[in-house]
């Protein structure tokens, strides 16, 4: 069970397993005692917990008070500028079948993927997410909701613990941004830097309001108590760029490319959008897999290695965009995209996480894969790919397979469930 408190052991007399007392135990971060798991049964799958307490309606203090009563405390890390992922990552580096929860909204959760990544597993840990962001917009394809209040509505934290245990493993693609700036004297190299996204890029408008409320939040954070609230905000910073049209000429000040083919930015467009899941913006869905089209572009999904790029006319747009009165304008699907700016700069957001990008060129490319748990659904294809998951974890533990062959094998079932 995830809640077994004695999956793991601390060094002292009141411990109820004896711990090994070695140089490799793991030191957490901002506390005294060293901790390591020990006498894990052969099968066991212990659950490894991050917290942000500034995601969202800033519920992650709260949330990691209740998380220690229902697990071991030292399965709950909260995560900070001081203390990232890597510091439960570490403890958990022996242990060959564990699952990870993040409590947290879109920026924490990519948080965490990329300290996964960086650790090199043959076969990474899968990733459930408790929703306490703005958006949470990877949480809702993902079927684990939009927010705290519909987890609670759906049974509170011991449900989606038990939820976890028969999740399904699924794919989800993640993508590389390389962002190249050319200096003024042309002899010097230019200035390089990468980022990673899983959800989304946007470049103009939409990016204006993300930045718009990320300088607010981290001038007044108490001001964000509330998702509904948070919400509002955003509503009302939107309103403001209508009067603005600050990216208003963005469609002569950008140049699209995808997979070596130039495309029109519409000129009534302010704002770019790549994505990669299909929900958006709290649950906007961009690229409407379920309406009729009249062109040949293929349906969207977050594991078959291609994006999909729409444009959108200002936050009027987006707005109507919310309230289902109108569509974004599908442009193009392929799986390496080049966006150059030129003169001035533009507003960036990647997942949410917003910036101000100085002229420059962005390449975005396939990175990997990630394994994600998504709540079983209750029609029977739910509950197939959570058994076939459970399945692959056992015969792994078994030795009928490797690590390597059940990632393969997942993978494939992802592609076909889906």
């Amino acid at each position: 069970m995830i809640s077994d408190r004695r999956t793991v052991s601390k060094q002292d007399t009141s411990s109820p397993m004896p711990a090994n007392k070695n140089d490799s135990c793991s030191q957490i971060v901002g506390r005294k005692q060293r901790y390591e798991l020990v006498d894990l049964q052969q099968d066991a799958r212990p659950l490894l917990i991050f917290t942000n307490r500034k995601s969202g309606a800033q519920d992650g203090a709260s949330l990691r008070r209740r998380l220690y009563i229902l697990l071991n405390p030292i399965q709950v890390f909260e995560l900070s500028p001081k203390q990232g992922p890597e510091v439960g990552l570490a403890l958990f580096h022996q242990v060959p079948h564990f699952r990870v929860l993040v409590c947290g909204g879109d920026g924490t959760v990519g948080w965490v993927l990329d300290a996964i990544d960086k650790q090199n597993y043959e076969s990474p840990p899968p990733v459930a997410i408790l929703p306490i962001g703005t958006g949470n917009d990877l949480a809702r394809v993902l079927s684990w909701g939009g927010g705290l209040s519909a987890v609670e509505r759906k049974g509170g934290l011991c449900m989606v613990l038990r939820d976890i245990e028969h999740a399904a493993v699924t794919m989800l693609d993640r993508w590389r941004v390389t962002i190249t700036r050319r200096q003024p004297n042309e002899m010097q190299n230019p200035d390089i830097s990468v980022k990673f996204m899983n959800n989304y890029l946007g470049i103009g408008c939409d990016a204006k309001v993300a930045l718009d409320i990320h300088m607010l939040r981290e001038e007044s954070p108490e001001k964000f108590y509330n998702q509904f609230l948070n919400k509002m905000l955003y509503a009302k910073e939107g309103a403001k760029d209508i009067m603005d049209r600050t990216c208003a000429d963005l469609p002569w000040k950008v140049r699209l490319e995808v997979d070596g083919v130039d495309i029109e930015v519409p000129e009534d467009s302010q704002g770019i959008l790549i994505t990669n899941i299909g929900s958006y913006m709290g649950g906007v869905d961009l690229w409407q897999n379920e309406e009729e089209h009249n062109d040949d572009f293929d349906p969207q999904s977050m594991h078959d290695k291609v994006l999909e790029v729409v444009s959108i006319c200002g936050t009027w747009h987006l707005g109507k965009l919310q309230v289902g009165l109108s569509r974004a304008r599908r442009l193009a699907q392929g799986q390496l995209i080049r966006i150059r700016t030129f003169v001035s700069s533009f507003p960036v957001q990647i997942d949410g996480e917003p910036w101000i990008q100085q002229p420059c060129s962005l390449e975005i490319a396939h990175h990997g894969q990630a394994f994600m748990l998504k709540r079983a659904a209750e029609e029977p294809l739910g509950h197939a790919a959570a058994i076939m998951a459970e399945v692959l974890e056992n015969a792994v533990c078994r030795g009928v397979i490797n690590a390597a062959q059940k990632r393969a094998l997942l993978q494939e079932m992802a592609l076909r469930l889906s």
